[in-house]
């Protein structure tokens, strides 16, 4: 008896050690089936840097087609937290889902609206009775270059046309024969083109281009349960941020390394590793603290107003919608409960 007891106990230690080892099981969703260098933030570099491992997590990163998608899975329950536009949070919200940011991942939009610099279109007024291309019209870019027009006194609906252009080869077409005068994306994509050769101008107005991107989400069940898991999930995030930022060509390396289908095949590696780069500091560039704000993260009241009054604008939101029920910066001081200097060096040190 005492034998059987005494290996019951062992087996239990066993059964505890290994579990302690797996980690917290976790599913973090980047909304975007191809997760490029851009996305590094949020898949290779904590995963590469074991950043999660470290705080005891066991992430698996997925790939979502879109924000609508990710609000969905995160609201199911099939996937913990993701990565979302914040007009597809707000409008889950309005709908009453219970979802929340509690961390903002990109201090402006992803979204960009753009013209050849020869084609003599430098700001949004020159697009009344013009062409504007888009990936699709189910895209995020979509509602905000709306959103754009509407502010300047031109009708969406009746003072231009819109044509689903997709992206890569398609859009790049597009915009050779003149189907198109203007193409509105997102930063990765537009970057893509650029390092094929096109030459292009930005011409959605600074006051857009100073509203938060995307957000960290997860269900206010799961926040309210579990806080300290998503502050150590926010924080690997925010320290490979500092990290990306310090040293894009190593972290391009590694992403190349975890996920090698992102590299290019064939050519000239050198001129490959500089066109990453330039997608890479594309996406990261949003990622940088405004001026003022200390903190990695933060939730900008007035930003988000600014955002929900637009959605409003368009008949998104109802007019009475409560913004601030939307986010909270209840984690940020412990999400950034770390020592930026030592991802500095060590991305300064680091043999990727």
């Amino acid at each position: 008896m005492r034998r059987i007891l005494v290996s019951l106990i062992a087996a239990a230690s066993v059964i505890a050690v290994t579990a302690a080892n797996a980690g917290d099981k976790v599913t973090y969703a980047v909304t975007t089936t191809n997760i490029t260098v851009g996305h590094a933030a949020q898949s290779s570099i904590p995963l590469g840097l074991g950043l999660w491992k470290e705080a005891g997590l066991d992430v698996e990163v997925v790939g979502l087609s879109g924000a609508t998608a990710g609000v969905q899975q995160i609201a199911s329950g099939q996937v913990d937290y993701a990565t979302v536009g914040t007009d597809a949070l707000m409008i889950a919200r309005s709908k009453g889902i219970k979802v929340k940011a509690f961390y903002t991942y990109a201090q402006r939009p992803i979204y960009q609206v753009v013209a050849l610099k020869d084609s003599g279109i430098t700001k949004i007024e020159d697009l009344k009775g013009k062409t504007i291309g888009v990936p699709d019209m189910s895209s995020g870019s979509v509602p905000f270059i709306r959103s754009i027009l509407k502010r300047t006194n031109i009708d969406p609906d009746k003072d231009v046309k819109w044509l689903s252009v997709g992206l890569g080869a398609p859009a790049a077409n597009a915009m050779r024969q003149k189907a198109i005068d203007v193409w509105a994306s997102w930063d990765t994509a537009v970057a893509a083109l650029e390092n094929g050769g096109f030459p292009f101008v930005q011409i959605a107005p600074d006051w857009a281009n100073q509203l938060p991107g995307n957000v960290m989400i997860a269900k206010e069940e799961t926040l309210a349960a579990n806080p300290e898991r998503a502050i150590k999930v926010a924080r690997a995030i925010a320290e490979s941020t500092v990290f990306g930022l310090t040293n894009p060509a190593a972290a391009v390396r590694n992403h190349w390394k975890l996920y090698p289908s992102t590299k290019p095949q064939g050519g000239d590696d050198a001129k490959a590793l500089k066109d990453a780069e330039h997608i890479f500091n594309s996406r990261f560039d949003l990622m940088k603290l405004p001026t003022g704000v200390a903190k990695w993260g933060t939730n900008i009241d007035a930003k988000w107003k600014d955002l929900a009054d637009l959605a409003i604008e368009q008949g998104l939101l109802p007019k009475d919608f409560d913004v601030k029920s939307s986010y909270t910066n209840e984690f940020i001081d412990k999400i950034n409960d770390f020592d930026g200097n030592k991802f500095k060096e060590l991305a300064k040190k680091s043999s990727w």
